[in-house]
């Protein structure tokens, strides 16, 4: 008995969580190239202001408005405001120490940054110019979360470390209206086959490029999920050749159990298999995404993106600089992903000692744009990164 109420609470489950379906089939191997002026549309470069008061190590996470960049740099304790064409405005700090923002969601209604953070027991609320609002109150077990227009949000709920020893129905999302009222669960998994391991350090929730909707991502998984404030409205299921796929099952399976991690990640041979699909977002026809892999090799296939009429897939590792890039190659390489969607664009970035290294092996003379000439001019390879504006050519 106990055994059909988990199937039925799983059926159940699953008749509200799945809606629209797509199957997307591709090769990565079968991938397409090009040149740059080839595959976008138009390619801008704005450095980020560099000063000893806006000086970051890394993008961990971005988000755009209408006149700023929002960037989340975990290891450096803060959240940064450049405006839109790149100069420094604020930086909010979380005091340092051990004290971390570890993700953040734009509540675009009210123009307030939300973040998670490991020190305040709570949401903490900034406006735009960087001005602490308050703290709400939020479930204790959230890792990250989606903030759609109006007071609906949508949490990612952090797996338990440990596994349970009988059937247990748990769920990986939930929403709430406002930060602390959960109504429903979506996603449900067996906790007994299912742990921490599925607790990934990048945010799993981005704008889906859509309006009203994010993406949702796990590892071990060849999902993508495209979710309103009402729920799933569109499943993206990716199949792969097995060369690069894991074992059928591979998420749920409790033959598994405790296993998952050293299978992917540390099982020799298994380095051309995808772990993961990660920054999924719809862009026209396109559907752009990252394949995580352990393939070691620095121009190995990583950003993609795949047509939805014409099937065809390019791999922008096997897209090379030209003039209308200044020979900078866009999302060639696992340094680079597609950092937001906004406005009909997008963004991506590139830290500064690889656009030097770059710069300085060409053997040709570049007619740098004025932005990147002054970059060149005035910086050096450890000034922040550069943020790239692009659009993808139609008809790819």
């Amino acid at each position: 008995m106990r055994y059909f109420i988990l199937l039925f609470l799983i059926l159940l489950s699953h008749s509200l969580w799945s809606q629209k379906f797509i199957t997307l089939r591709l090769d990565p191997d079968n991938s397409r190239g090009g040149t740059a002026s080839q595959v976008f549309d138009s390619i801008r470069f704005i450095p980020l202001e560099t000063t000893k008061e806006s000086l970051f190590g890394a993008i961990d996470q971005m988000e755009v408005t209408d006149s700023l960049f929002v960037i989340l740099d975990i290891r450096g304790h803060s959240i940064l405001l450049f405006d839109r064409s790149g100069k420094f405005y604020t930086r909010i700090t979380t005091g340092g120490g051990e004290k971390y923002f570890y993700y953040f969601s734009i509540d675009r209604s009210k123009n307030e940054i939300v973040a998670t953070n490991n020190y305040a027991n709570g949401l903490l609320v900034y406006d735009l110019r960087g001005r602490f609002l308050r703290k709400e109150k939020c479930p204790d077990n959230i890792a990250s979360f989606y903030h759609f227009s109006g007071n609906s949000v949508l949490y990612n709920l952090r797996r338990k470390g440990t596994y349970e020893s009988s059937d247990h129905i748990l769920y990986d999302l939930c929403y709430s209206h406002g930060y602390d009222s959960v109504v429903k669960n979506l996603k449900p998994y067996n906790a007994r086959n299912e742990a921490n391991e599925y607790n990934i350090s990048s945010n799993p929730f981005n704008f889906s490029g859509e309006a009203g909707s994010c993406m949702f991502s796990m590892p071990f998984e060849y999902s993508i999920y495209q979710l309103a404030d009402t729920g799933v409205i569109c499943k993206y299921q990716f199949v792969f050749p097995l060369l690069h796929s894991l074992p059928l099952n591979f998420a749920t399976d409790g033959a598994y159990r405790s296993l998952r991690g050293k299978f992917a990640y540390n099982t020799p041979g298994n380095e051309s298999m995808i772990t993961a699909l990660e920054r999924g977002c719809r862009f026209g026809d396109y559907m752009l995404f990252s394949a995580i892999s352990r393939q070691s090799t620095f121009s190995a296939d990583f950003n993609m993106a795949y047509n939805l009429h014409t099937s065809s897939l390019i791999s922008f590792s096997r897209v090379t600089g030209d003039s209308s890039s200044s020979y900078f190659p866009i999302l060639s390489t696992q340094l680079e992903r597609v950092d937001a969607i906004y406005d009909g664009k997008i963004f991506s970035s590139s830290p500064g000692f690889r656009l030097f290294a770059i710069k300085n092996s060409l053997d040709k003379k570049v007619e740098y744009p004025e932005s990147l000439q002054k970059y060149f001019t005035n910086g050096k390879k450890t000034d922040n990164a550069v943020i790239v504006q692009f659009k993808l050519k139609p008809g790819l």
